[in-house]
C-alpha cells in the first residue's frame, strides 16, 4: 500500500479531525427545545463511528430537557429503552458525582462515584463533568470492557450538559467503535522539519493580533486559504479547551464548540490539555502520535506539536509528523527501533516503585532504584527517581546524571522533557513523551520515548519510559 501520498492518520494531536460526518448545529447547551421532543428512531443496528455517538448524546440531552429530569432519568434506566442501542447506552451523572442513571450498572444509581479513576489512575468522573461544564465534549480513557473479558480498553465518551445541575453521556470501546477516529490527511509537497512548523505558528499567531479573532479564525478554517499548507493546518481553542478552528476536513469539530480538554493520544499523553498549559506559559514544544496504517498494520508515528498564545482567550497549535519517521508511510520499518513493553507494563513498574517507596523509605528506595540489577529494572524498562525541582536523585545506568538538576533541560528540538513530565503528573495523567537516549544499553542516538511518571510525595517522584515506536495489529 503506497501511503507516501495520503496517509490514514488519526490526527491526536489536534483531536480536531474527529468527526466523518455532519454533526447538528444546535449548540450544547441549548434550552430551547419543545416539551413534546421524542426521541428519533435510530435506524442503526449499533453505534460505532463518533458522528453516531454525539448525535444519540444529543437527543439524549434534547430528551431530558423537553421532558424534565424524572422522565428522563427513567428512560435512560430503562435497559429496554430508546437509550440503549447494542452495547452503547446513555448513563447520567450530577455534578456532585452521584450516578443518577445507568440501565447497565443499576446497583451503582444513586450512589457518588466521583473518585472513580480509570486503569491509569486518572480520575475518570472528575474529567467527564470538567468537560459537560464546557457544554459538548469528547473524554478519552482506558476501562475494563465487561463484554471483553473485562480487558482494559481505550473508551471514547460523549458528555452533553442538560440544565447545569447534570450531565448525559455515551461511549463505546475501541473493540466496539473507532476511539481514535481517521481522516485522509494531505502530506504531499515538501515536508514540515520544526523551524518550518514554528515559523507556520508564530506567523498564524503574528496574523491574528494584527486582524483580530474573528477574521483569523475566518483564514484558519477555510479549506482553501494560505494557513493551509500541505501537512500543516492550523488549530485554535480557548483556554478551556474548546475548539475555534480545525483542520478544513474537519469543519464540524469548530461550528459545534466540541471540547477536547479531556481527549487523549492512543499512549494516554494529554493532547490539548498539555498544549493549553505550554500555551499558557508563553508556548513550546508536545510530543503526541499519530496512528498510521500501514499494510493492514497499525503504527504509532511520532508527532511534534508546537503552540503559542494569541492573547489571554485563545491560543494556538500545529503539528507536524517526525521528520526521522516518514518513511513508515512506505511501510519501511527499516532502522526504526521497536517497543519491547506495553504501557500497562511501565504503569506497573511505575507504581510498584512508588509503593515501595512510600512503604520502605526513601533511602532505602533510592539504592533499590539505582542497583541495575535491582527489582525495578527490566532490561531498557527501569524506573529512575527525581525531585520536584529536577534533580536527579537514583538512576540504574545514568551515574554521571545523578545529582544534576534537570528541570530547564531540551531535547534536540527544544521540548522541555522534566517540565513537560511534571506537568503532565500534576494534571492526574502522568504520561508523556519524549526523546531521550537508551541509557541502559549506553546508546548515543534520541530514541522516541514515552514516560510515565508518579510523585511518592511532594519532594520527589519516580519515572520510568518505554523506547521505540509502537506496532500493533
Amino acid at each position: 500500500m503506497a501511503l507516501r501520498n495520503v496517509l490514514l492518520v488519526v490526527l491526536l494531536v489536534a483531536a480536531t479531525a474527529l468527526f466523518a460526518g455532519c454533526l447538528q448545529n444546535q449548540p450544547a447547551n441549548s434550552s430551547a427545545v419543545a416539551s413534546t421532543v421524542t426521541v428519533p428512531a435510530n435506524s442503526s443496528a449499533a453505534i460505532t463511528t463518533t458522528p453516531d455517538l454525539i448525535a444519540f448524546v444529543e437527543r439524549a440531552a434534547s430528551f431530558a430537557r423537553g421532558n424534565g429530569r424524572e422522565k428522563a432519568i427513567a428512560a435512560f434506566n430503562n435497559r429496554n429503552g430508546s437509550f440503549v442501542i447494542g452495547n452503547v447506552h446513555v448513563f447520567a451523572i450530577d455534578y456532585n458525582g452521584t450516578l443518577l442513571a445507568d440501565p447497565t450498572e443499576s446497583g451503582r444509581v444513586g450512589t457518588n462515584i466521583s473518585n472513580l479513576t480509570d486503569t491509569f489512575g486518572i480520575p475518570l468522573v472528575k474529567r467527564l463533568g470538567e468537560t459537560a461544564r464546557f457544554g459538548r465534549g469528547l473524554v478519552s480513557y482506558d476501562y475494563p470492557n465487561p463484554k471483553n473479558n473485562a480487558i482494559a480498553e481505550p473508551r471514547l465518551t460523549v458528555v452533553e450538559d442538560v440544565d447545569g445541575a447534570y450531565y448525559v453521556a455515551a461511549g463505546f470501546y475501541a473493540s466496539e467503535g473507532d476511539v481514535f477516529p481517521s481522516v485522509v490527511l494531505n502530506t504531499t509537497g515538501e515536508k514540515a522539519n520544526v523551524s518550518d512548523l514554528v515559523a507556520y505558528v508564530k506567523s498564524a499567531v503574528a496574523y491574528a493580533r494584527e486582524n483580530g479573532k474573528e477574521k483569523a479564525l475566518a483564514a484558519f478554517n477555510n479549506p482553501k486559504g494560505g494557513f493551509v499548507r500541505g501537512e500543516l493546518v492550523m488549530m485554535a481553542l480557548d483556554y478551556n479547551g474548546t475548539s475555534l478552528a480545525s483542520p478544513p476536513y474537519a469543519p464540524e469539530v469548530a461550528a459545534n464548540r466540541i471540547n477536547l480538554i479531556n481527549y487523549h493520544d492512543p499512549d494516554g499523553v494529554g493532547t490539548i490539555r498539555g498544549m493549553r498549559d505550554l500555551a499558557q506559559s508563553g508556548g513550546g514544544f508536545l510530543y503526541t502520535v499519530a496512528k498510521v496504517t500501514v499494510n493492514r498494520t497499525e503504527v504509532l508515528v511520532p508527532k511534534i506539536n508546537y503552540a503559542e498564545p494569541v492573547d489571554g482567550t485563545w491560543w494556538l497549535f500545529s503539528g507536524a509528523i517526525d521528520s526521522a519517521y516518514m518513511q513508515i508511510a512506505d511501510g519501511n520499518l527499516t532502522g526504526v527501533q521497536l517497543r519491547q513493553h506495553s504501557r500497562f507494563e511501565l504503569y506497573d513498574l511505575v507504581n510498584r516503585a512508588v509503593d515501595s517507596a512510600r512503604t520502605n523509605g526513601r533511602g532505602q528506595a533510592l539504592a533499590a532504584i539505582n542497583d541495575p540489577k535491582g527489582p525495578f529494572v527490566r532490561n531498557d524498562l527501569f524506573v529512575w527517581a527525581e525531585s520536584m525541582d529536577g534533580t536527579v536523585l537514583a538512576d540504574p545506568f545514568w551515574k554521571e546524571g545523578i545529582g544534576k538538576n534537570f528541570l530547564d533541560f531540551s531535547d534536540p528540538n527544544g521540548m522541555k522533557t522534566t517540565k513537560v513530565g511534571i506537568a503532565a503528573m500534576r494534571d492526574g495523567t502522568g504520561f508523556s513523551h519524549t526523546l531521550f537516549q537508551d541509557t541502559s544499553a549506553n546508546g548515543t542516538a534520541w530514541i522516541p520515548k514515552l514516560v510515565y511518571m508518579k510523585a511518592v510525595d511532594d519532594s520527589w517522584w519516580i519515572g520510568g519510559g518505554i523506547y521505540g515506536v509502537e506496532v500493533t495489529g
